[in-house]
């Protein structure tokens, strides 16, 4: 599987940043979220599929539906 890593304020309810980098294991993904966020952010490591692809990285608003 492939990873990636999305970032949100701490005080925000949804997930809005992302990175760019993938990941083919989920300890070097969660490393990687750990290491740079800041102190107001959370992290999350998710699988790259199609859903979360849509979700998260598209900027197309008739896939994120």
């Amino acid at each position: 599987m492939i990873y990636f890593v999305i970032f949100k304020n701490k005080k925000d309810k949804d997930y809005k940043i992302f990175s760019n980098t993938i990941f083919s294991n989920e300890k070097e993904a969660e490393h990687f979220g750990k290491s740079s966020m800041n102190r107001q952010q959370e992290h999350k490591v998710i699988e790259y599929n199609k859903e979360n692809y849509n979700k998260y990285w598209s900027n197309d608003k008739e896939n994120n539906k």
